[in-house]
């Protein structure tokens, strides 16, 4: 059975109402944000012959590029904060946000007076996109027609936080068929009478003591920790695609208990010390419950190893005992499965001034069984104004070794305005170039 659909009219009533009321009540506001914008260019491939499509990698290429622009506004009304979250791209818009966030004063809840007392309240609009590989063999990102601005969620969100406690609870209305601009649409219409809204809610909370120890607890009711994505922008919670008969039948259940001390052990040629365990576990309408044991301590004074299980989920497995550490500027992780050691990785970092001039230099590789499998490099400075970076990456392709990329970056940054200008290259060639200019007010 179908959730029962909103009428599209009725909703963009309500954001147009909804965005009136935000800017009369931005247009006395304190404002605050920044803007920008991008211009970014990539390689198409080279081909020799009309009949032969390959990519032979050549000094001279045709360029494609991209142009967009974000704007992120906070405008401070004293008794709430209004956001407007906007962008658009050579396509066209890309999504509207705007969101109320009203600070509460401490309120007495059952003998107690909470710390901060939050509600939020959220509108998205986006256009629908979805995510191709292009005639030249590349990611790009297209509109699905009819490519209109359509109302996607609207979101409330309740905080309240006391000492160490905290609690959320999340409401969402929401639209489930709205495509994913990071992966494709098989059809090739998406309108307003493709849209299916459902409602789904979350409640989560947490405490931390001041030793370390925490723990938290999420319940979900037709609903899920997992994002809700629209192009350029993004949120945890989303509400849960699946049908069902009435009311909310589908339900997660996923909490942790972390930090908890154990004593010290010594095993003889080494003496295990801070060593702490944690507990947590996931169960839902489609998935029984599972549980994972993890295990850490410090071994010396910079050195320290950590591991888990599984739980309830079959036989008992183990990820392998993890070691990390560092030696001066070096620093290391080993990693042990089934007592073998299959995975070793190393590092050194540095940093450095000579006058003015200040910046750091950074190594890192990786390998064991295969021999070296990875290494890079990274170098950046910075003097007053002016910062640059460059790294360089070699990896195992094919079980061959070899250069993977480069990347560069100049930024210069003039209150209140950044100009940044990035370039990076692989095997290939250019692989993207880009100049980004963004102000800050």
């Amino acid at each position: 059975m179908r959730r029962p659909r909103v009428r599209s009219r009725v909703l963009s009533v309500v954001v147009a109402l909804c965005g009136g009321l935000a800017l009369s009540v931005a247009a006395s506001a304190q404002l605050s944000g920044q803007f920008g914008l991008d211009l970014a260019a990539r390689r198409i491939p080279t081909t020799l012959t009309d009949e032969i499509a390959l990519d032979t990698p050549s000094e001279y290429a045709e360029l494609e590029f991209a142009i967009s622009s974000n704007l992120a506004v906070d405008a401070d009304c004293g008794f709430a904060t209004v956001t407007v979250d906007a962008a658009a791209n050579m396509a066209g818009a890309e999504h509207g946000v705007g969101i109320v966030d009203v600070p509460l004063a401490p309120l007495p809840l059952g003998g107690i007076v909470a710390d901060e007392v939050r509600i939020k309240g959220e509108m998205w609009a986006a256009v629908p996109f979805e995510s191709v590989t292009d005639v030249n063999n590349l990611p790009n990102w297209v509109v699905i027609p009819n490519g209109a601005p359509l109302f996607v969620a609207a979101r409330l969100t309740a905080s309240v936080e006391y000492a160490e406690f905290a609690a959320r609870c999340l409401f969402m209305l929401q639209d489930v068929n709205f495509p994913n601009p990071n992966a494709g649409y098989v059809p090739l219409f998406y309108g307003v009478a493709d849209q299916d809204f459902g409602l789904g809610m979350i409640f989560s909370g947490s405490w931390t003591s001041p030793h370390g120890s925490s723990v938290s607890l999420a319940l979900g009711f037709n609903a899920s920790q997992a994002a809700t994505i629209i192009k350029g922008y993004s949120a945890s919670g989303r509400v849960d695609s699946g049908t069902c008969s009435s009311g909310f039948c589908n339900y997660l259940l996923n909490g942790s208990v972390g930090g908890i001390p154990l004593c010290d052990m010594d095993l003889g040629i080494v003496c295990l010390t801070d060593a702490r365990a944690g507990l947590s576990f996931s169960v839902s309408t489609t998935q029984t419950l599972s549980a994972t044991l993890s295990i850490s301590a410090m071994a010396y004074e910079d050195v320290a190893f950590g591991t888990s299980f599984t739980l309830l989920k079959g036989p008992l497995e183990s990820t392998g005992l993890q070691l990390t550490g560092s030696i001066g500027c070096f620093d290391f992780g080993i990693l042990l499965d089934k007592l073998e050691l299959t995975s070793l990785s190393a590092g050194c970092d540095t940093k450095f001034s000579h006058g003015a001039l200040t910046g750091s230099f950074s190594v890192s590789a990786t390998g064991l069984d295969r021999g070296l499998t990875g290494l890079s490099t990274r170098l950046s400075v910075s003097q007053g104004l002016f910062s640059a970076a460059t790294s360089v990456a070699f990896a195992e392709r094919g079980g061959d070794f070899g250069f993977s990329s480069l990347g560069t970056q100049l930024a210069f940054r003039i209150p209140p305005g950044t100009i940044s200008v990035q370039a990076t290259f692989s095997r290939f060639g250019l692989t993207r170039a880009s100049v980004s200019t963004g102000v800050t007010f």
